[in-house]
């Protein structure tokens, strides 16, 4: 199990860390937003330049200076002095792990710029508080905060301002897994700071490594590492936080790249520098991933010594999330050395604590990894048990997706909303303004009167239709919403969710002929990494869609076609007799076979796919006992083990289950093989 640590955009960390002694030592001087007792410096700004020079390599001594130097440079200082000096107090507890304190100072910023009236370090400062939002995981109110400082704000000229809103709907859409809105929202940014270097935040550094988090998250390692070296090449001496966070998504890239040996040197580069400029949160994270590596390695022992090491900075930066990793690696590692009940209490803690806190997403890749560990263990009956409760887990977490999505909607046409009553007051006091201008004109010309009453009509005209306006745009972005949440944006075919609403309403009434059956078809295209590592992902993608629409050619209108997560399509077909099921599935395999994909670049790429079918409900053989009741969920578990099979046997290939037998207790399933595809 493995987790990322949050990137800065506008200055501000992803998680809390404990306090350290300098929000102490600032009380103790009597810091509040502005310190007194004490003789200004001679120069201010000047030493608050020599200061941020030295907070770039040096955050640790920066920090010092600035709590024992800041009473004589605010005292009685201007306030361009005082601002400053906490923008740079931010950034110093930022790049030092203390991050509690940076969210407060941040609050302190926005404090002292509302009573000076300053809109530009307002807005500034509120950028913070939408980053908090994001990392604390909720997007759907981030989105609407942004909407709102959008529209207050979009007569600021800032190009700070402008770099950051960008960065952050770009962080935004990617927490929700909108990569491609968020990349949309990144580039400008980018684009904006190239153009001119010298805006204070965000760094460079910080969208790019945004950025190449979004890549690792969206599993495509190959233009994460290539951001990165834009990282390294954009600066020649990065911060050590920055540094840090680069190796550390540099070792999860080259893992996913199926590079073990070469990530787990980057991630103990990231290591050694969290070590030596005491980053606690990041120590943490880097030992936590180091595990799960070591995890997929099997080196378990390995992974329990990393795990371990990981729970101490982990309680002492006060940090949930990377506690909860540390914890349930150990368990894992404790399981792989066949020390069971001592793992299985552990990932049950985590478990039960993710649950408690609404973590489903994390909930559902750890749920995932135990039913593998026992699968691994030959413990079939609990591993099948923990993969019903994490299909329950992710039907949960798409129907919360699918609120979030929606209060998203809300959020942002709220804030539009509130916009509009805006403009329609100033609209309002217009109009009064100009009544009580007309009847002082009407007095002396009765024609004026007449004009500046069908101006007004006009005006009543103009919001009516502007009214109507708004309305069909927000009936046009409820379509759009409802379209989305229920298909896959690349191939157009319906998705998990679409899927899920449509099993609730199946109500498994007596088909027209006696043996039909609803038909579950899972297949996996063969050899799916291969066509990514030779051709690239554009040619992946291409595959996918031509995939998506063969499948549509192939099949009746009445049957489901979902694209079931990477590589993967599930086919619901309806009414399907036990004569008919194997000609469906060699149709299916002949038509994804029957013709190679014309790639971008004139190549002629062959495909073939592997699948498993499995009806319900099932048949009832001559010989056989009648088959168990099952789910919906439990006929597709059992499709992608028959598809397995079919793997094993050597793709290109599908597997029917036909039954089940339990010889000795263990699970095993009776396959029929209708033929292998042309």
């Amino acid at each position: 199990m493995h987790v990322t640590p949050g990137q800065l955009i506008t200055g501000l960390p992803a998680h809390a860390s404990g306090r350290t002694g300098l929000r102490r030592a600032l009380v103790t001087c009597g810091f509040t937003l502005v310190l007194g007792g004490a003789l200004a410096a001679p120069n201010p700004a000047s030493r608050l330049d020599d200061i941020a020079v030295i907070a770039e390599q040096h955050h640790a001594q920066a920090r010092t200076l600035l709590v024992q130097e800041g009473p004589a440079l605010i005292a009685g200082a201007p306030y361009a002095v005082r601002i400053r000096y906490l923008f740079l107090l931010r950034r110093v507890q930022v790049d030092g792990g203390n991050y509690r304190d940076a969210y407060e100072t941040n609050e302190q910023i926005i404090k002292l710029a509302t009573t000076a009236h300053d809109p530009r370090n307002l807005a500034l400062a509120s950028l913070g508080r939408v980053y908090r939002l994001i990392e604390n995981n909720d997007p759907a109110a981030a989105l609407g905060l942004l909407e709102t400082l959008g529209a207050r704000y979009r007569d600021l000229d800032s190009l700070e301002f402008k770099a950051g809103f960008d960065a952050l709907q770009g962080a935004a859409f990617s927490a929700v897994g909108q990569y491609d809105r968020a990349l949309q929202r990144f580039l400008p940014a980018l684009e904006l700071v190239n153009n001119h270097p010298d805006l204070w935040s965000p760094r460079k550094a910080d969208i790019l490594l945004a950025m190449a988090r979004m890549y690792v998250n969206a599993r495509d390692p190959v233009r994460a590492l290539e951001t990165l070296r834009e990282v390294r090449a954009s600066k020649t001496s990065l911060p050590p936080r920055l540094d840090a966070a680069a190796s550390f998504f540099e070792g999860r890239a080259l893992i996913t790249q199926d590079r073990p040996a070469a990530g787990l040197v980057a991630l103990e580069r990231a290591l050694g520098l969290a070590q030596t400029h005491q980053l606690l949160s990041v120590q943490a994270n880097v030992l936590g991933n180091m595990a799960n590596a070591y995890l997929k390695l099997g080196r378990y022992a390995e992974a329990e010594t990393a795990a371990r090491a990981a729970l101490i900075p982990a309680r002492d930066s006060e940090d949930r999330i990377s506690l909860q990793m540390a914890t349930a690696n150990l368990g894992f590692a404790l399981f792989g050395q066949r020390r069971y009940q001592e793992g299985l209490h552990l990932v049950d803690e985590v478990s039960a604590a993710m649950r408690r806190a609404g973590a489903l997403s994390t909930l559902g890749r750890l749920l995932a990894e135990k039913s593998q560990a026992l699968e691994r263990a030959g413990r079939f009956k609990e591993a099948l048990a923990t993969l019903r409760e994490r299909d329950a887990v992710m039907q949960q977490l798409a129907v919360n997706d699918r609120n979030k999505a929606i209060s998203a909607l809300q959020e942002q046409f709220k804030s539009r909303e509130r916009v509009a009553q805006i403009d329609s007051l100033r609209l309002e006091n217009a109009a009064k303004d100009a009544e009580l201008r007309h009847r002082t004109l009407v007095q002396t010309a009765a024609s004026l009167g007449t004009a500046l009453a069908l101006l007004l009509c006009a005006g009543v005209l103009w919001l009516y239709r502007k009214s109507e306006r708004t309305g069909q745009r927000l009936s046009e972005l409820n379509a759009e919403l409802a379209h989305h949440s229920a298909h896959d944006p690349l191939t157009g075919l319906h998705n998990r969710r679409s899927f899920q609403d449509r099993m609730r309403s199946r109500t498994g009434e007596a088909a027209p002929q006696p043996d039909a059956a609803d038909c579950f078809t899972l297949l996996d295209i063969d050899h799916f990494k291969r066509i990514n590592d030779d051709y690239g992902h554009a040619a992946g993608d291409a595959v996918l869609v031509e995939v998506g629409k063969r499948l549509r050619a192939t099949l009746r209108e009445s049957d489901m076609v979902l694209r079931w997560g990477g590589e993967e399509f599930l086919v619901y077909s309806q009414g399907v007799t036990a004569a008919q099921r194997p000609l469906l599935v060699q149709r299916i395999l002949d038509a994804l076979a029957s013709a190679p994909v014309l790639l971008a670049d004139g190549t002629l790429l062959a495909i073939s796919a592997t699948a498993g079918a499995v009806a319900l409900p099932f048949a009832i053989g001559e010989d056989e006992a009648p088959a168990p009741s099952m789910d919906w969920q439990q006929a597709i578990a059992l499709a992608d083990r028959a598809m397995y099979k079919g793997k094993e046997a050597g793709r290109n290939r599908a597997y029917i289950v036909a039954g089940l037998r339990r010889p000795e207790g263990a699970l095993q399933l009776d396959l029929v093989l209708p033929g292998v595809a042309a």
